[in-house]
């Protein structure tokens, strides 16, 4: 468990903090009271054209759609009236393209979003009375979502037949490179300035992201819009990672563009501190933290099948979530010379009174 502590002076009056109507927090998920219902299916997909022992050609079957996933989704609102945004699970598919999984529910019905998460896979076409494969076809047709209400023990059903829009001249099997990092922010205690300066830092956690890539035709319409999950930083927070664009994607008039979005996370596992004015010491307290979701966009250039695309250093803003008298979430260095570092998306210069 990693350690966070929290600083104060010991003239600090802790001042609490109110939780907002919308805002929500990954404990209310652990409500004893909730209910719970299950999603269970398959999800199939159509990898083309075969022969069959007789030499006829058919152009179509469905396989399983073995080691994708399913995007389960349900509306804050469902658990805290008020609320606003979602909460999102994945489900794996398994070897037989079946899936299930298990989500709590709200008091009342609640509506439950399920959709495949769209995949490359091998599609096989006819040209010219030939079976020809196109090794990186985009699957992004017939994913949902499907939305149904369920209710405490409901088992509700979700089946997919996917299939993939793409032609002999439209192969997705060009690719290109991008990195980037993740850092936070952090505030520096400056003693010739007697002032918190912002700094960022590389933090010891491995975060989750998602890559949205989009393509225009020559009159501006969306050409293509999918998206590439299962993206992690390593414990510097660098990622690197490799996207299939279409085989024409340099001769296009408006070059692909690429998105690079940081998952939101609640992390209930701060342990913090804070200075207890009445007994004249430090103690500790659990704290919720939540790490916004941040994104940052480029374009592809010609160069990046060469040079990979580099992206702007994502920043994240801790913010504490739903306990009163914590002003900053601090290291370990509260003893250090130089003073303690702080992360805070306050304004801590002009809201800590020492």
């Amino acid at each position: 468990m990693r350690k966070y502590f929290l600083v104060a002076a010991a003239a600090l009056m802790i001042v609490g903090c109110t939780k907002e109507q919308s805002e929500f927090n990954s404990n209310d998920l652990n409500n004893e009271a909730l209910p719970h219902g299950a999603v269970v299916g398959t999800v199939k997909y159509d990898a083309g054209a075969y022969k069959d022992a007789n030499g006829v050609i058919f152009e179509e079957h469905f396989v399983p759609a073995a080691g994708k996933q399913v995007k389960i989704e349900v509306g804050n609102s469902s658990y805290v009236s008020g609320s606003t945004g979602n909460q999102t699970f994945l489900a794996d598919i398994d070897e037989e393209g079946k899936f299930s999984f298990t989500l709590p529910l709200g008091i009342n019905a609640t509506n439950v979003k399920v959709s495949v998460v769209p995949f490359y896979a091998e599609k096989k076409v006819v040209s010219a009375g030939e079976i020809v494969s196109i090794p990186n076809a985009l699957y992004n047709t017939g994913v949902g979502p499907t939305t149904q209400s369920m209710t405490n023990k409901d088992i509700k059903t979700y089946d997919f037949n996917v299939t993939s829009d793409a032609t002999v001249a439209e192969r997705m099997s060009k690719t290109v490179s991008v990195s980037g990092k993740v850092l936070l922010q952090q505030w520096v205690w400056n003693k010739d300035a007697s002032k918190y300066d912002i700094k960022t830092q590389v933090d010891e956690k491995k975060w989750k992201l998602v890559c949205e890539i989009k393509t225009w035709d020559d009159s501006g319409n969306t050409y293509m819009n999918y998206t590439k999950t299962g993206i992690q930083t390593n414990n510097e927070g660098i990622y690197s990672f490799t996207i299939n664009l279409p085989d024409n994607w340099k001769s296009m008039t408006n070059k692909p563009q690429l998105k690079v979005t940081l998952q939101a996370e609640l992390d209930t596992d701060f342990t913090g501190r804070y200075y207890d004015n009445d007994k004249a010491q430090w103690k500790s307290q659990t704290c919720t933290v939540l790490y916004p979701s941040v994104s940052t966009s480029k374009f592809v250039s010609e160069d990046n099948e060469l040079v990979p695309l580099k992206f702007n250093d994502l920043t994240v803003f801790p913010e504490l979530q739903d306990k009163a008298g914590i002003k900053g979430i601090g290291n370990n260095n509260i003893d250090a010379p130089e003073g303690p570092v702080l992360y805070s998306q306050g304004a801590l210069n002009y809201k800590w009174n020492w």
